[in-house]
């Protein structure tokens, strides 16, 4: 067989398999890939999550630098308190609880958590407060109030959620006056981050199932306006950009936007929200290659070419290796 027509048809052959294993499994390969080099390089690709010496956690950065990170630490409470409600255990629980009271920066009328770290990509200059990070410390400060029935704890998670307020401590900007965008990222122009903000406000429901607080419900009614509002311009040929600064969705993100406007159409039967759910889950769909066509990402197209090349030169190696050897078999035969 000659080795170009091997060449061709093993590179079909490839291309066919690593479309259809990313097509699967791409968030797994990036998740497999950083925990390798984490393992390895001591320092992950992107970021992930170390545990101090009381078990905290700390975002951890390719620069080899670890800061606390609220939305983190809330994250981690919300699975303790999911472990406290299974086996009684609640020693995680409250010690991550108490960690984030002992670390909110508080007045008569309002408390913040606190990102000790900039963002410079997104104008944050530390210290500096996240919409996102509120609405999950909102919520496990109302859980362990409720848990212990504690009323200082639960006018703690109180004026957790009055920040979000316009105004009150530039977490959120009014659209209008029944129309507010909560900010993952805080500026005085919004980035308008739709993952941060559809969290948000699946956490102001939850706060308002928890609590019934109409102030909840009133800030998630007002936030709902908003997303209906700016969903249209989220659209990119069928995928979703990650905020309104221009910056595209990764498949991780897509996804996330998908999954998160699901969580909202199972409490809003809301026509925008499924137009675009239904819009954005097709894409999603969609052949890989073709994605990368209508969606070209770099990183993620140099990601698969180098997974093609290096199974293809593997499984091409292989097809040739018997071609190679038959000049030294006739040697040997001849002599």
């Amino acid at each position: 067989m000659k080795k170009k027509y091997i060449a061709i048809s093993s590179a079909l052959v490839t291309l066919l398999f690593i479309s259809l294993i990313w097509q699967i499994a791409e968030l797994k390969i990036y998740e497999t890939v950083d925990a390798i080099s984490v393992r390895i390089l001591g320092r992950s690709i992107n970021t992930s999550i170390v545990l101090d010496e009381e078990g905290i956690p700390m975002q951890f950065y390719s620069k080899n630098e670890a800061y606390y990170n609220p939305l983190f630490v809330a994250r981690a409470a919300q699975e303790a308190n999911l472990q406290r409600k299974l086996t009684g255990e609640d020693a995680d629980f409250i010690k991550l609880t108490d960690w984030l009271l002992e670390n909110l920066s508080e007045t008569d009328s309002t408390a913040l958590a606190i990102y000790d770290f900039a963002v410079p990509e997104y104008g944050q200059k530390a210290p500096w407060s996240s919409a996102l990070a509120q609405s999950v410390v909102m919520l496990v400060l109302a859980e362990r109030a409720a848990y212990q029935r504690d009323l200082e704890v639960y006018a703690t998670a109180s004026r957790t959620l009055y920040s979000l307020r316009p105004n009150a401590a530039g977490l959120s900007h009014a659209i209008s006056d029944s129309s507010y965008w909560y900010m993952e990222y805080p500026a005085e122009k919004p980035y308008y981050v739709l993952n941060g903000m559809l969290s948000v406000l699946l956490n102001l429901h939850k706060y308002h199932e928890l609590t019934h607080d109409p102030l909840a419900l009133d800030l998630y009614e007002k936030g709902l306006n908003a997303v209906r509002q700016k969903l249209p311009e989220f659209d990119y040929h069928g995928y979703s950009y990650y905020d309104l600064a221009g910056n595209k969705a990764g498949r991780n993100y897509h996804q996330h936007h998908i999954k998160s406007l699901n969580k909202i159409l199972s409490l809003e039967n809301d026509p925008t929200l499924r137009l675009y759910r239904d819009r954005w889950q097709r894409s999603d769909g969609h052949p890989v290659i073709w994605q990368m066509m209508l969606n070209p990402r770099p990183l993620r197209i140099l990601a698969f070419s180098l997974s093609f090349l290096a199974v293809w030169l593997i499984i091409y190696l292989l097809l040739t290796a018997p071609q190679r050897k038959e000049p030294d078999e006739k040697e040997h035969s001849s002599s």
